[in-house]
């Protein structure tokens, strides 16, 4: 009983080591793809004084997860905001 008990858990040990939660992502990472956008939009303020992403936030919902804002001049003291968004 002791040595079938302990291959047991040996063998789920090996069992979890192998099949981790985690690579199940690789294998299904067509399913789980995130579809991003470009969506852009303007300011009141000059580049240096602002932050796009967090004013991406006012814009559009945390749940789009906007990411790689980019701050361009726009005119004066207008500034163009840039973004990827999840769709």
């Amino acid at each position: 009983m002791k040595s079938f008990t302990m291959l047991f858990i040996f063998s789920m040990t090996i069992f979890f080591t192998l099949f981790d939660h985690s690579l199940g992502m690789i294998f299904l990472s067509d399913a789980y793809e995130i579809i991003l956008s470009i969506r852009t939009f303007t300011t009141n303020d000059v580049c240096a004084n602002i932050s796009c992403a967090n004013l991406a936030l006012f814009h559009w919902p945390a749940s789009s997860m906007p990411r790689d804002c980019v701050c361009t001049a726009a005119g004066s003291n207008q500034s163009l905001c840039t973004c990827q968004i999840r769709c």
